[in-house]
């Protein structure tokens, strides 16, 4: 009896060392101000695509009774916790026992090198103020499907990384080139490269014939806001129709 108690008291002082001594990246991922160059990794195919996108992983969090083990090879460290403390981290239902913390590419923000240093016949896409991130992570996962150069992302919306869009993507967004700028320092960098744009609304009449070769990108406007006056004018056409028809015609 007195053995029992002794190894749960030490148990117990183990677990409460633990928690004195926890690593930086653990301090961030706690945290609720959680923010750039920091991306929350909320479920065990997320964690597994930014891996296989050669992101800095800091560390990840598994349920303590969680079949998942990951790979020898990553080098990651890895803290078990119990559902309830992984409760306070992030949502259940996305996350489903495995949380990770990533560091954001420091080419992220890059966008005028990128775009000039692409094949002549690159394919993007481009989303300036996404709101809806099951659509830009449903897009998204098309781009890598299609064979797209990249995705960019206008600062105006939501993150790429934003849990429920790297969900909808399949973790796409790990492993396609994604930069994120504002709207304007995009624009500039498109016309700078060449690249022909085609933006898409969904109340529009169909795009007339968008380009299947040379430098082109697919303007994707968000809900009922659209594209907006700005990306209008500088668009080389404009329209509606089947948002996926049409990027696929492009890349065929």
């Amino acid at each position: 009896m007195r053995e029992n108690v002794a190894r749960a008291s030490t148990a117990a002082e183990s677990a409460a060392t633990d928690r004195c001594v926890e690593p930086d990246w653990m301090k961030i991922l706690r945290d609720p101000a959680c923010a750039a160059p920091w991306v929350i990794l909320e479920g065990r195919p997320a964690v597994e695509a930014a891996l296989a996108g050669w992101w800095e992983v800091s560390g990840v969090v598994i349920e303590q009774d969680h079949p998942w083990e990951v790979p020898a090879w990553s080098g990651l460290e890895v803290r078990r916790m119990s559902r309830i403390e992984l409760a306070a981290m992030g949502c259940a239902e996305r996350h489903r026992g495995v949380i990770g913390l990533a560091r954001m590419p420091a080419e992220t923000g890059e966008v005028a090198g990128f775009l000039k240093s692409l094949p002549d016949d690159a394919l993007l896409l481009v989303l300036p103020r996404p709101g809806d991130p099951r659509l830009a992570g449903v897009m998204a996962a098309r781009a890598m499907e299609l064979g797209a150069a990249g995705v960019l992302f206008g600062a105006e919306g939501i993150s790429p990384f934003h849990p429920e869009l790297v969900n909808a993507s399949g973790g796409a967004v790990f492993r396609l080139p994604v930069r994120r700028a504002d709207g304007g320092q995009l624009l500039r960098s498109l016309k700078a490269a060449g690249v022909d744009l085609s933006g898409w609304e969904a109340a529009a009449a169909p795009i007339a014939a968008p380009p299947a070769a040379g430098r082109r990108a697919l303007v994707v406007g968000d809900g009922e806001a659209g594209l907006g006056p700005f990306w209008q004018a500088l668009c080389d056409r404009h329209g509606g129709g089947g948002l996926e028809e049409i990027f696929r015609s492009m890349a065929s």
